[in-house]
């Protein structure tokens, strides 16, 4: 039997049981909304939903985080003073891309065991502690399929946090293509490229997403939660469990 596509009108119940588990959604039989950069725009909305997306920070642990990605990241490590590089870097990028790339060999070995749980609490932190990602949540329509877009992603857990659709994304470079050559020559740049991202965004309905997008399914729990006033079911004696330090202090969950 098919498990059902799970949207932002799912249950908490739902999308916490779908954790972790691998799906594909056909793009042409459901309401979809990628996103990959964080100046996406979906139907005048931008979605900057990603981990990386700045301009959400929030406080947690005693400090005032600049992403959720870099306190995500922050529990993959005990050591302080890699915590600290991490929390200090100029973006969530940057925190992945150069200073955990420098540490890779430090990640705990049991990480994988407690990711998403750890993933789920710190993006509800974010909720919390910053009015404006909730009403960016709150701003996505009822019915969508939130997806993690994650096709080009080398990455080993590129189909754990998102979904790849090859076929789309191949449509939408030659969409990209037939743009630049049309209207290169009559737009500046920065025009162009708006264009680009709208018109590119607005083409969702191809292909199929596969992965477990649970980046997509977190965000879908969030949302859920926010409406109906309750706590996400957090699995916090798994997160107790794990003895996860931020700066040297053990979190209790």
């Amino acid at each position: 039997m098919n498990n059902p596509i799970l949207s932002t009108t799912s249950s908490v119940a739902e999308l916490f049981a779908a954790l972790g588990r691998e799906e594909h959604i056909v793009a042409s039989e459901h309401p979809v909304w990628c996103f990959k950069k964080v100046t996406d725009i979906v139907e005048g909305i931008e979605l900057r939903l990603s981990n990386m997306a700045g301009g959400y920070p929030f406080e947690f642990a005693g400090v005032k985080w600049p992403s959720s990605e870099q306190l995500y990241l922050a529990g993959e490590f005990e050591d302080t003073a890699i915590q600290s590089e991490l929390f200090s870097a100029t973006s969530g990028y940057a925190a992945k891309r150069f200073i955990k790339a420098k540490h890779k060999k430090a990640v705990r070995e049991d990480f994988p065991s407690f990711r998403l749980q750890w993933m789920l609490f710190v993006v509800w932190q974010k909720c919390l502690g910053n009015s404006d990602f909730r009403a960016k949540l709150l701003s996505i329509p009822e019915g969508v399929v939130l997806v993690e877009e994650t096709t080009l992603d080398n990455g080993g857990t590129a189909t754990v946090w998102g979904c790849k659709n090859t076929e789309l994304v191949a449509y939408r470079k030659q969409l990209t293509d037939r743009i630049r050559r049309w209207s290169g020559a009559t737009l500046s740049k920065k025009a162009l490229e708006q264009r680009i991202n709208i018109e590119t965004n607005s083409v969702r309905n191809i292909g199929t997403f596969a992965g477990q997008n649970n980046i997509g399914k977190i965000l879908m729990i969030c949302r859920r939660c926010l409406i109906e006033g309750i706590e996400p079911p957090i699995d916090r004696a798994l997160l107790n469990a794990a003895d996860i330090l931020i700066f040297g202090k053990h979190l209790s969950f």
